[in-house]
């Protein structure tokens, strides 16, 4: 159970850090000092203590068994979080990977690690 806590933790901390990465350079940027404003900083905060996160998790699972989970759901994460805050559309065969790779998790997680 704890596992999957971590894995949590990860996705959202990842998840959240790309959507503010993005928004942050979504604004005017003329030059480097542009580049220091609160989303940004804070997208990449978030995204650092994902790192921080990740390494926790693979330091006490096998990785063989970890990264599938982090990067089938912060994939997905990252699509729903586009389409709810960002606006943005993704197609049909991207919710058919979704589905494939929930799929994937599912079998994963009753197999176990």
């Amino acid at each position: 159970m704890k596992f999957f806590i971590l894995i949590g933790v990860y996705v959202l901390l990842n998840s959240f850090g790309q959507l503010l990465i993005k928004m942050g350079t979504m604004e005017d940027i003329n030059g480097f000092y542009d580049l220091l404003n609160i989303k940004l900083i804070s997208g990449i905060t978030l995204f650092g203590m994902s790192f921080l996160t990740w390494i926790y998790i693979v330091s006490k699972n096998n990785l063989s068994y970890a990264f599938p989970f982090a990067v089938g759901l912060g994939y997905m994460g990252v699509i729903f979080l586009s389409i709810l805050v960002l606006k943005e559309t993704a197609t049909f065969w991207q919710f058919v990977g979704m589905s494939l790779i929930w799929a994937g998790i599912i079998l994963m997680s009753v197999h176990g690690g």
